[in-house]
C-alpha cells in the first residue's frame, strides 16, 4: 500500500521459541472490540494531532467518544486527554495550540457544553465565561465567534381563555402543524421551521478570549451556518440561507461580509448555494464551495442535478472564478496554503478519497495524496506545511495518520484496532471493472472467502444513490465472508467519485441503469469466479433498500434478500417522509402532476410485485422518518399476501441512522441467520 506505514509483523521470543496463534474469524461480538477513528486535527503550528477515538459500551449500550493527542512526527504514542466517564469530540485548536476546545456535556448546568483544555499547563477542564456555542478563533486571539439561538418575543399577547376552553386546552396531548416541514429524521416531530419564535436562528455573537459579555453581531432573523475570521481579525465571512423561514425554497445559502462593528453586506444573491468560505493569507480573496440551488434546478425542470465546483472571488465582493470547471468531482475540506498560492481541497475519486489541489488562479487540478484507501476529516496548518487526516482500506479500520503538505512523509498516529487486527483473519477487497449493459464502465469489489468450492454471493448496495462503496473497512462485509460468502459491492449509476454525467444519470430513472450496473456485476462475478449461482443474494439499506425491493421484482436469480429502509412506493413516500424535495427534482414532481406522477409510479417496487418469489427480510426503525416504516409495511404485506417467506424486524425509537449497539449488532445477527436459512454457508475456519 503506497505511503502507508503499517505496523510490522512482530515475533514473539522466549525459551523455548512459541509460534503464534493461529488468527480466529470475525465475529458478531467484535462490534463492540472495534474503535472508530473519526477526526485527526492538526495543531496551528503543525506540532500535535488532536484524534477523536469512539468506543462502544456493551454494558451501557452507547458510544462514547475520546480526545487523544499525538504529536505530528510520531515519536511518541498517542495520549488520552479526555477524561472517563464523559464523551468528548469535536476538537478546535486556539490560533497559538495553547487551548484545545472540545464538546463535552458534564451535567445538566452545562449549557453550552464547551470545555477547554490548557495545554501548556496541566489542569482541570474549564469553560470560559459568555461563550454560548462552538469557538471560532480569530487569528489573533482576541476574540471567539459562535452561535446561538436568540428567542424571539411572542408575536401576540397570551389570548385570555375561558375556564372551559383552559381546560380543553390542558386536555389536549396532541400535536398541531400548520407547516410543510412537521417532522425530521432523527429529531422527530418538530417545531414551525417558518415561525422565529418557535425556531429562534442562530444569531452569531463574539466573546473576548478571556471571556467576559458577549456582544451580538448579526441580526439576520435566519442561522448562521459558518463563520470564517479574516487573517487581520477584523472581518468575518459567514454564510446564512435568508429562506431559511421560505420552506418553499431548498438550499440556497449566501456568503455576507461582516465587520466587528456589525455592519454587514451580502456578497451573493444569486439562487446558488455557497458553503465552506475560507480567506486567502492575505486577506484578499475568499475561496469556496458553490452550486446551483435545488429550487433553481426543480424551477428550470432540469434533468440532472447542479455542478459543485471550488470558487474564489474579492474579499469585498464582485466577480467569480471557477476553478474546476474542467474538473468532473466534488470538492470539500477547502483551505488555501501558506503563501496563497494554491487552494487544497479533499474530494472522492472514484472509491477513494484523497487530497487535492487547485492554483488559486484556476489550471489543471494536482492529486496530492495517494493509494488505493480512503482519506477522511482532512485538516491543514499551512504556515507548518503539514495536514492530518483519518486513513482507511478493506483489512485497516480507521487510523489517524499525519504528513507534509505534498502527501511525503506519512506517519501513523494511533493504533487502537492494531491488537485487534493481529487476531482475527480479515479478507481482502479485489477491485473490478467491468462494463454495463450498455457499455459503461463500472467499478465495483470482491471479497472472497478461504477455502475451496464455490462460494455464495451477496450483492450489496449503497445508499444515496449520490453516495459510494469503495476501499474502506466494512466490518459486516468481514463476517459475511467469515460465514463463507463471497461479497460483491460496487458503485452504479448515481454514485459519486466518477463525474457529473455518472452521478446524475439516475434522475428519471431509478432502478433502471444502476439495475443493468449492479446486475452485470452480478453477471461478471459469477463468469471469472468461483460462485454458486445457485445461492445468490440480494441486500441495502436506503437508496440500496429501494433498488433491492426494485430488484426482487425484476428477477427471479436472487435465492434470498434483505431490504432496510427500503421505499417501496414513492407516491406515499412523498407525504409522508421528510425530505419531498427528492421526488420534486429526481422523479420531476409531486404526485399531482402527470410527469411526476408517471414517474413515481413506474419506479415503485409494489405496483411491480406481483410474481415475486425471492424470500425477503425487511429491517426497518420505527422513528425513521427519512424512509417511514409504512414502506417496509407495503413490500411486506405484498410477498406475505402471495405466500413468499416475508419477515419484518422493527426496532422502537430508531431513524434512519444513529442506531444503538445493542440494535444494531441485532440487526446484523437477524441478516447472518437470514444468509443461513436460505443461502446455507458456513464459518471459515
Amino acid at each position: 500500500m503506497k505511503g502507508r506505514l503499517w505496523p510490522a509483523a512482530v515475533l514473539v521470543f522466549s525459551a523455548p521459541l512459541v509460534a503464534q496463534s493461529p488468527r480466529r474469524t470475525v465475529s458478531l461480538e467484535d462490534f463492540y472490540r472495534l474503535s472508530t477513528v473519526s477526526a485527526a486535527v492538526v495543531a496551528p503550528d503543525g506540532g500535535r494531532v488532536a484524534i477523536v477515538r469512539t468506543v462502544v459500551d456493551e454494558a451501557q449500550n452507547q458510544r462514547r467518544s475520546e480526545v487523544w493527542l499525538a504529536p505530528s512526527d510520531g515519536a511518541a504514542p498517542a495520549t488520552l486527554l479526555s477524561g472517563p466517564g464523559t464523551s468528548s469530540t469535536g476538537p478546535i485548536w486556539s490560533p497559538d495550540g495553547k487551548l484545545l476546545a472540545v464538546t463535552s456535556r458534564r451535567g445538566a448546568t452545562d449549557e453550552s457544553g464547551i470545555w477547554f483544555f490548557q495545554l501548556d499547563r496541566p489542569g482541570e477542564p474549564f469553560q470560559i465565561p459568555g461563550l454560548g456555542g462552538t469557538p471560532v478563533f480569530s487569528p489573533d486571539n482576541q476574540w471567539i465567534a459562535f452561535t446561538k439561538p436568540v428567542p424571539q418575543p411572542p408575536k401576540r399577547s397570551p389570548e385570555s381563555l375561558s375556564e372551559f376552553d383552559r381546560k380543553l386546552k390542558e386536555r389536549f396531548t396532541g400535536k398541531v402543524h400548520e407547516s410543510v416541514q412537521y417532522r425530521f429524521d432523527g429529531r422527530g416531530y418538530i417545531s414551525d421551521p417558518t415561525d422565529s419564535v418557535a425556531t429562534p436562528a442562530r444569531e452569531l455573537f463574539v466573546v473576548a478570549r478571556s471571556g467576559g459579555e458577549p456582544r451580538q453581531l448579526t441580526h439576520l432573523g435566519v442561522t448562521v451556518e459558518r463563520a470564517a475570521w479574516s487573517p487581520d481579525s477584523r472581518s468575518i465571512i459567514l454564510t446564512a440561507n435568508a429562506s431559511q423561514r421560505d420552506e418553499y425554497t431548498y438550499e440556497r445559502s449566501d456568503l455576507w461580509l461582516l465587520s466587528l462593528d456589525g455592519a454587514i453586506k451580502r456578497l451573493t444573491d444569486d439562487g446558488y448555494h455557497h458553503s465552506d468560505p475560507v480567506w486567502s493569507p492575505d486577506g484578499s480573496r475568499i475561496a469556496f464551495v458553490r452550486h446551483k440551488g435545488l429550487s433553481l434546478v426543480i424551477q428550470g425542470r432540469e434533468t440532472q442535478g447542479a455542478p459543485v465546483d471550488l470558487y474564489t472571488m474579492q474579499s469585498t465582493g464582485g466577480a467569480l472564478r471557477n476553478l474546476t470547471a474542467e474538473w468532473d468531482l466534488i470538492p470539500d475540506d477547502v483551505e488555501w496554503s501558506a503563501d496563497g498560492r494554491f487552494v487544497y481541497f479533499g474530494a472522492e475519486t472514484g472509491g477513494d478519497r484523497h487530497l487535492f489541489r487547485v492554483s488559486g488562479l484556476g489550471g489543471a487540478v494536482e492529486q496530492v495524496s495517494k493509494g488505493a484507501r480512503r482519506l477522511e476529516a482532512i485538516t491543514l496548518a499551512p504556515s507548518a506545511g503539514r495536514i492530518a487526516y483519518t486513513s482507511t482500506d478493506p483489512t485497516h479500520p480507521a487510523e489517524a495518520y499525519s504528513a507534509r503538505i505534498d502527501g511525503s512523509g506519512e506517519v501513523k498516529l494511533s493504533g487502537f484496532n492494531d491488537a485487534w487486527r493481529e487476531a482475527v483473519s480479515l479478507s481482502a477487497a479485489e477491485r473490478l471493472q467491468y462494463n454495463s449493459k450498455d457499455g459503461t464502465r463500472v467499478e465495483g469489489w470482491l471479497m472472497l472467502p478461504r477455502g475451496a468450492g464455490r462460494h455464495g454471493l451477496i450483492l450489496s448496495i449503497h445508499g444515496g444513490p449520490h453516495g459510494a462503496y469503495g476501499t474502506d473497512f466494512s466490518l459486516p462485509f468481514q463476517l459475511l465472508v467469515a460465514q463463507g460468502y463471497a461479497v460483491l459491492f460496487t458503485n452504479p449509476r448515481g454514485s459519486t467519485g466518477y463525474g457529473e454525467k455518472f452521478l446524475w444519470a439516475t434522475w428519471g430513472g431509478w432502478g433502471i441503469k444502476d439495475q443493468d450496473d449492479v446486475m452485470s456485476g452480478v453477471d461478471y462475478v459469477v463468469g471469472h469466479y468461483p460462485i454458486d449461482r445457485e445461492r445468490l443474494g440480494v441486500s441495502g439499506y436506503s437508496y440500496g433498500g429501494f433498488l433491492t425491493d426494485w430488484l426482487i421484482t425484476q428477477t427471479r436469480i436472487f435465492k434470498a434478500a434483505v431490504s432496510g429502509a427500503g421505499i417501496s412506493n414513492w407516491v406515499s413516500d412523498y407525504g409522508t417522509a421528510d425530505i419531498p424535495r427528492t421526488k420534486e427534482s429526481e422523479f420531476f414532481g409531486p404526485p399531482w402532476e402527470e410527469r411526476g406522477r408517471e414517474t413515481l409510479i413506474n419506479q415503485s417496487p409494489i405496483f411491480r410485485a406481483k410474481g415475486v418469489t425471492t424470500p425477503t427480510l425487511f429491517i426497518q426503525g420505527e422513528a425513521d422518518y427519512r424512509v417511514p416504516a409504512e414502506q417496509a409495511e407495503q413490500m411486506y404485506t405484498a410477498l406475505r399476501k402471495q405466500r413468499v417467506p416475508a419477515r419484518m424486524v422493527r426496532y422502537p425509537g430508531m431513524s434512519h441512522g444513529g442506531w444503538s449497539p445493542w440494535n444494531t449488532v441485532h440487526r446484523y445477527n437477524e441478516e447472518l441467520n437470514w444468509w443461513r436459512r436460505y443461502l446455507g454457508g458456513s464459518v471459515v475456519p
